[in-house]
C-alpha cells in the first residue's frame, strides 16, 4: 500500500480509531513508534494510502483535521 498521509494518536486511543476505521472499511495501517526515542514513544501513526476526496473527507472528520503528508 502506498503511504500518502498519516495522523498520530496516543496508544490509549489507537484501538478506538482502528475499530471505527474497520467499520467504515477505510484502508489504513499502523506504524509503531521507535522504542529508543523518548519523544513520541507512545504516539502511533495511522497511515493512509491515496484515496478519493469523499473518503478523505470522512477520515478528516474522524480525526478533526487534515492529515500530515507522509515523507517520501
Amino acid at each position: 500500500m502506498d503511504k500518502a498521509f498519516y495522523y498520530t494518536v496516543d496508544h490509549n486511543q489507537l484501538e478506538e480509531y482502528k475499530k471505527i476505521l474497520d467499520l467504515m472499511k477505510i484502508p489504513y495501517f499502523v506504524e509503531v513508534p521507535v522504542a529508543l526515542l523518548r519523544n513520541g514513544a507512545d504516539q502511533y501513526a495511522i497511515v493512509f494510502p491515496h484515496m478519493s476526496g469523499r473518503l478523505y473527507e470522512m477520515v478528516r472528520k474522524l480525526f478533526r483535521g487534515d492529515g500530515t503528508a507522509y515523507p517520501q
